[in-house]
């Protein structure tokens, strides 16, 4: 990307130091659909009588939970708020912990919306879900930050929200997809000794395929951590020494990429039936009458496939391979396809006319 942009990603993602990691979420705050566009909400607050009792529940959803953070897309997922961070106050606790139980007490018959936090900042949970490290899944009980008015990632959903606060492209890519070249992707193999010749701001680092970040041309690396740390912030990388770094990932020179914009992604789409497109990198259309298990990689396996192609200010057209028995090979052309709806229409010259539903 160009040294302009790049600064402004870096910035954004500075300023976002402190927010709280959640599976699946791509910067929102919970209640509120404010995350990046790809994925704006879909986060919940845990804040009612049925959720303050510490003891250990097999059902996760039953546990001990006071103003944190829930969200499900793969699994049931809490936020640890950054309990493990230095300077946050958090901490493991127990059942019988008697700051615990006082607590707990206190926050009896009066209204959620009053209930005071601990210590400042810090509410009781259990967390589950999983995280670079694997997460605090098994439902460890923490004193951690109250996840009200917080902003939250995982690691991939904070590339996105930063890019797009940057730039205003809305990029949905899993963290494989990232390090695949094309797309205006320029990636180096850094355990194969490719190197670039210095870093610039807006750099992308990877490892493998299970966690990616920022990294600014000083070295200081920005990402969405863990459940137990957030996103954090460190200095010290270096080319020549990438540790468990296994790529680097440079965007194109320009704003934005028509590879990486919207309107990339899963879409539920209604003819009389339901089918399932995925519109994907170099204009590859998919479809699929399975409902995806991961709206972040392509069917394993499409019906058909195609090509789309987006015209600002809001035509989209798909255009799918001619299947046998019919005259011509079916074009879709959707008509009010703004740049980052959630919903479109598309007549058809061979079928009838189409409803899609983005999916996240």
């Amino acid at each position: 990307m160009s040294p302009e942009l790049g600064q402004r990603v870096i910035a954004i993602a500075r300023g976002l130091v402190g927010s709280h990691y959640i599976n699946g979420a791509y910067g929102a705050t919970p209640g509120s659909n404010d995350g990046c566009p790809c994925r704006p909400g879909w986060i919940a607050l845990i804040a009612d009588e049925n959720h303050l009792k510490p003891e250990r529940n097999a059902n996760k959803q039953a546990n001990l939970a006071v103003n944190a953070a829930t969200m499900t897309i793969k699994t049931y997922c809490v936020c640890a708020g950054n309990y493990a961070l230095p300077g946050s106050g958090g901490s493991t606790t127990t059942e019988s912990a008697p700051d615990l139980v006082a607590y707990l007490n206190s926050l009896k018959g009066v209204q959620p919306s009053s209930w005071p936090n601990y210590n400042g900042r810090l509410t009781p949970r259990r967390t589950f879900g999983p995280g670079q490290n694997g997460g605090d899944g098994g439902g460890r009980l923490v004193w951690g930050q109250s996840c009200k008015g917080i902003r939250h990632f995982d690691c991939v959903g904070f590339i996105s929200y930063c890019y797009w606060k940057a730039s205003g492209a809305v990029v949905q890519l899993d963290i494989g997809a990232w390090r695949r070249p094309g797309g205006g992707k320029q990636v180096f193999d850094l355990k194969a000794g490719e190197r670039p010749t210095a870093l610039m701001d807006g750099d992308i680092l990877i490892k493998q395929d299970h966690h990616i970040g920022f990294v600014s041309a000083a070295g200081t690396i920005i990402e969405a951590q863990d459940s137990h740390l957030g996103v954090c912030s460190a200095p010290g990388f270096k080319l020549a020494a990438p540790g468990t770094w296994t790529h680097l990932v440079r965007l194109g020179g320009g704003a934005s990429s028509a590879e990486l914009a919207w309107p990339m992604g899963w879409w539920r789409v209604w003819d009389g039936s339901t089918w399932y497109y995925y519109l994907g990198p170099n204009g590859v259309a998919m479809s699929s009458k399975s409902a995806p298990y991961n709206t972040r990689t392509p069917p394993a396996k499409a019906h058909n496939t195609g090509t789309w192609v987006h015209a600002p200010p809001k035509t989209l057209v798909v255009t799918w391979k001619k299947v046998v028995g019919a005259p011509m090979p079916c074009k879709e052309t959707f008509w009010n396809a703004d740049e980052g709806c959630e919903q479109m229409n598309a007549n058809s010259n061979l079928y009838s006319p189409l409803a899609a539903t983005r999916m996240v």
